[in-house]
Order: structure tokens, then sequence, then C-alpha cells
């Protein structure tokens, strides 16, 4: 499967868990693998320590749906790290354009 060809519809692919889990691990190693080939090789490292670290917790889960919890507590936390570093930067910048303007109302004023 390439990265351009869509996946296969939730349906098919519950019935290849069911039928051939096998099959469906190697369909998902595949998909992983192939996502983090047509990163951008900067976001490789890292999307391949993300794909190990999931496949980590996958593997200490007990039953699927506490797999399914610690990702979805993983993609929480790097999604409050996101909103973080995006107020950060957003704080930043207002302070660069306040001193920009309270500058040139100095400038103006002594003028």
């Amino acid at each position: 499967m390439s990265m351009d060809k869509p996946l296969p519809d939730f349906d098919a692919l519950v019935a290849l868990h069911q039928f051939d889990p096998e099959g469906f691990e190697d369909f998902r190693r595949h998909v992983l693998r192939e996502a983090v080939e047509c990163a951008p090789i900067r976001h490789r490292a890292r999307l391949e320590a993300l794909v190990a670290q999931l496949d980590k917790a996958r593997s200490e889960a007990e039953t699927p749906y506490d797999a399914a919890r610690v990702a979805s507590e993983m993609m929480q936390e790097s999604a409050r790290r996101l909103c973080d570093a995006w107020d950060e930067a957003h704080e930043a910048v207002a302070g660069m354009q306040a001193r920009i303007v309270i500058d040139r109302i100095k400038e103006h004023r002594f003028c």
C-alpha cells in the first residue's frame, strides 16, 4: 500500500483483524513504516521513536482497550504541549509587538 492509496474501510480492517490477526499486524506495521518513510527526513527519527513508544505501550497493555487508552493519553499530552508552545509563542509575539508600538510612540513623542 502506498501513502497515496486510501486505507481499507473500517469493516475491512475489522474483518482482517478478526480472521487474520497476524496479517492485520503486518499491515499495521507496513502502514506505519511507510508513513515514517514518507515524512520529511528531519521528522523521521522522532516518528520512529514515537512508533517504538506506541509499540512498547501496546505490548505492555493488558487489553486492546488499555493500549488505545495509553495511545489516547499520549496524543492528549502531545496536544497539551503543542497548545502550551502555541501560547508561549503567542505571548512572545504579543510582547514584541507591544515593544515595537511603545518604541514608535517614544520616537514620535521626542521628535
